[in-house]
């Protein structure tokens, strides 16, 4: 995962933000797979969508960004939970197909043929497109690699090439709509909580939101964790510039990605990123560190997670069906405690907690003692006033400073073992006080 950059005074505002949030609305309504199975069956959502009535959504599109390869499984399920009660999205992939009621467009059409002919990331486009002209099935070309970076998908390599050609023709199709919001078909959105946020900003003002990534001092929003701009941002960059996706295409192959490309566009009409972390976040539910080592999360509302499958989607979804509350919006603390908190046991075998990754300011975890058995890592921890987690593995042992989900894991260089303290983790969260 990339690291982000946080700045102190990106807090003030957000603290302010969270004030603002309770007072000026009332609700009333890559990662592994979760494994916290609640048998939610797929239609659920389709019958009865469940939606706020009394949250407008009439001026926010989605603009969702997928590939060929993965949107019949991903698309689905991200409109029957996430998305489901979204007045206006349109998908946008590497091939324009019809997926039951919804409709991918294709977003890299209007890519200039000049910059294709001569640019061999579109290799797999063209092959791709051929493949479907005759077959109308790609599956052949499915887990294909970019010949010149193996450890790449060559799907993958297309993606960045995407963003700016799908923003401008999102905007063509809904023009001087509130807000634009760019997500991947595997980003959760907390639905309520981001129209109730978006009430609390000004469309008129030039805004580009998301959680920073900074690469080489260039600072930009991740776009698996949602990009969120306004009307007035998005004509600034796209509104009376004709073929403007066109005049980066040139400037798009030596760049990492498209969320990069993105940022800096914005950037040279002078629209600088607002951080929004934690707020969205580029972290799973089983991802999601909470603890001491990172306090960051505690009372913050979740507005977008990333890297769900279909059944965590679903899971996470029916989730919010059971806990409307009508006083606040979801916090990460609620979301922890009452989604993730039940699945946590003392110990799990061939699991992996994550106590082995440092996290985002390495005060998650990383630390690690060496332990020839899951007892002694057991003990390692009780003597670490700050583990809350731990993991054997090998002679290994991790300790976490925070507690993480994680997921199943099996190899062959010996059993995953995991372990939490949830007792100092509610002594933690007692002596935190209520979330205002």
């Amino acid at each position: 995962m990339r690291r982000p950059v946080r700045s102190s005074s990106i807090w003030l505002r957000l603290s302010v933000l969270a004030t603002i949030l309770l007072l000026a609305y009332v609700l009333t309504s890559r990662r592994a797979v979760l494994q916290l199975r609640i048998d939610v069956p797929p239609s659920i959502f389709t019958s009865s969508k469940s939606c706020i009535e009394s949250l407008s959504s009439e001026k926010v599109v989605f603009i969702v960004k997928t590939g060929a390869s993965e949107a019949a499984t991903k698309v689905p399920a991200q409109m029957e939970t996430t998305l489901r009660c979204a007045a206006h999205v349109l998908h946008f992939s590497d091939l324009e197909q019809d997926l039951g009621p919804y409709h991918l467009q294709d977003a890299l059409d209007s890519v200039s043929p000049s910059v294709m002919a001569q640019n061999p990331d579109f290799n797999f486009y063209r092959e791709q497109k051929a493949l479907w002209q005759t077959q109308k099935n790609i599956s052949a070309l499915q887990g294909a690699r970019n010949p010149n970076f193996p450890d790449q998908l060559a799907a993958w390599t297309l993606d960045k090439y995407k963003f700016l050609h799908a923003l401008e023709k999102a905007w063509k199709l809904k023009p001087d709509m509130d807000w634009y919001v760019l997500i991947d078909a595997d980003t959760y959105v907390f639905y309520s909580n981001l129209l109730v946020w978006l009430a609390t900003q000004d469309p008129n003002s030039k805004s580009y939101f998301g959680s920073e990534v900074n690469i080489s001092g260039q600072r930009f929003a991740h776009g698996g964790s949602g990009i969120v701009m306004s009307r007035a941002a998005v004509f600034e960059l796209v509104g009376e510039r004709a073929s403007m996706a066109v005049r980066w295409d040139e400037r798009i192959r030596e760049r990492c990605c498209g969320d990069l490309v993105l940022g800096l566009a914005l950037k040279e009409h002078g629209i600088e990123l607002l951080d929004t972390w934690p707020l969205m976040s580029g972290e799973t539910p089983a991802s999601l560190p909470f603890g001491p080592g990172t306090p960051e999360y505690m009372c913050k509302p979740a507005l977008t997670m990333h890297h769900l499958s279909p059944a965590d989607m679903r899971e996470l979804a029916g989730f919010e069906q059971r806990n409307v509350r009508g006083s606040s919006p979801l916090t990460h603390r609620e979301l922890f405690a009452n989604f993730v908190m039940p699945a946590l046991r003392a110990y799990r075998r061939d699991w992996d907690n994550l106590a082995s990754d440092p996290g985002e300011f390495g005060k998650t975890g990383g630390v690690f003692v060496e332990a020839v058995s899951f007892e002694k890592c057991a003990q390692a921890c009780e003597d670490d006033v700050k583990c809350l987690q731990y993991s054997h593995h090998g002679n290994r042992c991790h300790i976490g400073m925070s507690i993480r989900l994680g997921h199943k894991k099996v190899d062959e260089e010996g059993i995953w073992q995991s372990g939490w303290n949830k007792t100092r983790l509610d002594n933690w969260i007692s002596i935190q006080g209520h979330c205002s």
